[in-house]
């Protein structure tokens, strides 16, 4: 397969988060909770994983770093994966970083631009097995008592019913042999 250069507006085959050394547990666990939950990148802090996958492999890295590591970050991306695109997410601010990242994930841009929408053809129309196609008038519809959906308790009584009765009426005796059966 000849190699492709990843594009910023396709979802590529590999999709890494690259957090900068210099920065707390606080950015990936706060400020990048929503992109995370959103696109599920693999959270790395070093690129050598990236540098066994085969370059004709689609890779994006999207670095969180401050001004300060973010050149250092980009020449260790672009040793490590020549092939791989690399996405900076530069901020200097603990917020700045979580809006951001944030505003990406809510408007369902991984890499700061609206994805292009991949073609799906659409469904085959099956004809139902033994339909038969009539000009005959289309049957009136009468509507069915709701009920709520299956797991839902509810809590409307029953005016009418009389009180459960789950007390035995006569003496207990015990069982003459084991209840799973067999000889003893």
């Amino acid at each position: 397969m000849p190699f492709m250069q990843p594009r910023p507006d396709q979802p590529p085959d590999y999709h890494f988060l690259l957090v900068a050394p210099n920065l707390g547990a606080e950015w990936l666990f706060d400020a990048a909770r929503a992109y995370w939950e959103r696109f599920r990148p693999m959270v790395v802090s070093d690129l050598e994983l990236a540098r066994l996958l085969p370059p004709e492999r689609s890779i994006i890295v999207t670095a969180i770093a401050r001004r300060d590591t973010i050149a250092e970050l980009g020449v260790t991306a672009a040793q490590a994966v020549p092939h791989a695109l690399f996405d900076p997410v530069v901020y200097d601010l603990f917020d700045d970083m979580k809006n951001a990242l944030t505003t990406r994930a809510t408007l369902n841009q991984p890499f700061g631009v609206p994805l292009v929408p991949t073609p799906s053809a659409p469904p085959p129309i099956t004809p139902t097995p033994g339909a038969i196609i009539s000009s005959a008038p289309e049957p009136t519809l009468t509507a069915l008592p709701t009920r709520p959906p299956a797991g839902f308790i509810t809590t409307t009584p029953q005016p009418d019913a009389p009180p459960p009765t789950d007390t035995p009426t006569g003496p207990l005796y015990p069982t003459p042999g084991p209840i799973t059966g067999g000889s003893s």
